[in-house]
């Protein structure tokens, strides 16, 4: 039977796709002279800071890299690439959110960088998550015991991280929801079409 984990992973994966799909998406009709939505542009970037980089990240690789680490050096390399591509996350997304307030601002050439930064951004992210899905984890699955799994499974289960008292799926959860909410309906879906 597949662990847990990773299905959550997957789960996980998807929706950051999702947002990154969206982005990617606002790009595109801002490029072609749609109004900027700045409220949905800034929930975008609050989920990716508040999910993927402060709590999906981390635990891959407290609990996922280094269990694999400990039972073969076959993915020492690609470990090491996941977890620069990790550390990359942060400070791109602090410049997309100084560079977002300053296109907000009026700044002329915020605009432009904004848009190649998080089209740079969703490429790098995309295929990271590609690797983990079809490279690593495959790794994963043939080198971890039942004992690394079940460690595994239950920091990601986990929803509550008792240090900072907050639940980070649920934060997750409503920034998703506020996206959801605020991103115009795709031509041709929903109950008019």
């Amino acid at each position: 039977m597949r662990p847990e984990a990773i299905q959550i992973i997957k789960d996980e994966h998807l929706a950051i796709s999702a947002v990154l799909y969206s982005l990617r998406y606002l790009i595109k009709q801002m490029r072609s002279g749609s109004s900027p939505n700045f409220p949905l542009l800034k929930a975008i970037l609050d989920y990716i800071v508040s999910y993927p980089d402060r709590w999906h990240h981390p635990k891959e690789d407290k609990y996922l890299f280094a269990a694999v680490k400990r039972r073969t050096h076959e993915a020492d390399a690609l470990i090491a690439k996941l977890e620069r591509e990790h550390q990359l996350g942060y400070p791109m997304m602090e410049a997309l959110k100084k560079q977002l307030t300053a296109f907000q601002n009026g700044d002329a050439t915020a605009r432009e960088q904004f848009f190649e930064t998080a089209e740079h951004y969703a490429e790098l992210e995309w295929a990271h998550l590609s690797t983990e899905e079809d490279v690593f984890i495959p790794i994963a699955e043939r080198v971890l015991t039942t004992e690394d799994w079940a460690e595994i499974n239950t920091a990601f289960r986990e929803n509550d991280n008792p240090l900072f008292g907050i639940k980070p799926k649920e934060e997750a959860e409503a920034l998703y929801q506020k996206i959801l909410a605020l991103a115009p309906a795709p031509m041709g879906f929903g109950p008019a079409a």
